[in-house]
C-alpha cells in the first residue's frame, strides 16, 4: 500500500514538473489565462458593477478593524504619555538631588552635611557616584521612552490621516461606480430605443425584388410583342406598305422638281 502511494506521489510530482517546465505546460497555462479572460468578458457590466459595489462595502466594513486599531493606538499613546511624564518628573527630581549633593560636596572638609545629616566625605562621595551611575541609566531609559512615544505618536498621526484618506477614496469610488451605473443604463436605453425603432430595410429590399420581378415580366411581354411583330403576316404586310409609302414620299419630295424641269425642256 505504501509503495503504491509513493508511486502515485512521484507521478504527481513528475506531472507537475512537466506542466511547469515543458512546452505543453506553457500552452496549458496560456489556455487557462485565456479562459479566465474569456469568462471575465462574459460577465455583464451590470453584474461587474454590482460586484465592485459589494467589494467596496466589504472594505467599508473592514474599517471597523482600522478604527479599533487607531483607538487602541490612542489609548497606548495616552498611557505612554502619562508614563513618560512620570519618568520625566522622576528624572528631574533625581537630577535636582544630584545637583544638591554635588553642591554639598564642594570643599575639603572631612564631613559633609546634607539633608540635615552629617556624612563622611568618603561615604558621601561614594553615594554621589552611585546616584550618578543610577541616574545615567535612568536618563537613558527616559530618553528611550520619549523616542518610543514620538514614534507611536507619528504612527498614530499617520493612521489617522490614512483613515480619512480611505474614507475619501471610498467616496470617490462610490461616485465613480454611480457614474458607471448611469453610463450603462444610458447605453441600455439607447440600445432599447434602437431595437424598438421600425426597421424598413427589409421592406426596401422586398420592393427591389418586386421591381426586379416586374422588370422580368415586362421583358417577357416585350419579347412576345417583338415575336408577334415579326411572325404575324398581317403585320409584315403593313410594314411593307408603310415602307413603300415612305419611299414614295421620299421620291416625291426629292425628285419632283427635276421631273418638272425635264418636261418643260
Amino acid at each position: 500500500m505504501g509503495k503504491k502511494v509513493l508511486i502515485a506521489a512521484v507521478a504527481v510530482v513528475i506531472a507537475l514538473v512537466v506542466i511547469n517546465s515543458t512546452r505543453l505546460g506553457s500552452h496549458l497555462r496560456l489556455w487557462r489565462q485565456q479562459a479566465g479572460v474569456y469568462l471575465q468578458k462574459q460577465v455583464p457590466p451590470e453584474q461587474e458593477i454590482a460586484r465592485l459595489k459589494m467589494e467596496l462595502e466589504n472594505l467599508a466594513r473592514q474599517d471597523e478593524q482600522h478604527f479599533h486599531k487607531v483607538a487602541t493606538q490612542i489609548v497606548e499613546v495616552e498611557n505612554m504619555k502619562k508614563e513618560v511624564a512620570a519618568l520625566v518628573k522622576q528624572r528631574d527630581a533625581r537630577e535636582a538631588s544630584i545637583l544638591r549633593m554635588k553642591a554639598a560636596s564642594k570643599g575639603e572638609d572631612k564631613f559633609i552635611t546634607y539633608a540635615d545629616k552629617k556624612f563622611s566625605r568618603e561615604e558621601f562621595t561614594k553615594d554621589l557616584r552611585a546616584s550618578a551611575r543610577a541616574f545615567q541609566t535612568f536618563e537613558e531609559l527616559v530618553k528611550s521612552k520619549e523616542e518610543q512615544l514620538a514614534l507611536k505618536e507619528k504612527s498614530l498621526e499617520t493612521n489617522r490621516e490614512k483613515l480619512m484618506e480611505l474614507k475619501l477614496v471610498r467616496e470617490q469610488y462610490r461616485t465613480e461606480l454611480s457614474r458607471l451605473e448611469a453610463a450603462i443604463e444610458q447605453e441600455r436605453q439607447t440600445q432599447a430605443a434602437q431595437d424598438n425603432t421600425i426597421d424598413d430595410a427589409k421592406y426596401q429590399s422586398l420592393r427591389k425584388e418586386m421591381n426586379s420581378v416586374r422588370d422580368r415580366i415586362e421583358v417577357l411581354k416585350q419579347k412576345r410583342i417583338l415575336k408577334g411583330e415579326v411572325d404575324t403576316p398581317v403585320r409584315a404586310a403593313e410594314q411593307k406598305k408603310e415602307q413603300d409609302a415612305a419611299i414614295d414620299r421620299y421620291l416625291d419630295s426629292r425628285f419632283s422638281d427635276k421631273q418638272d424641269t425635264g418636261n418643260k425642256q
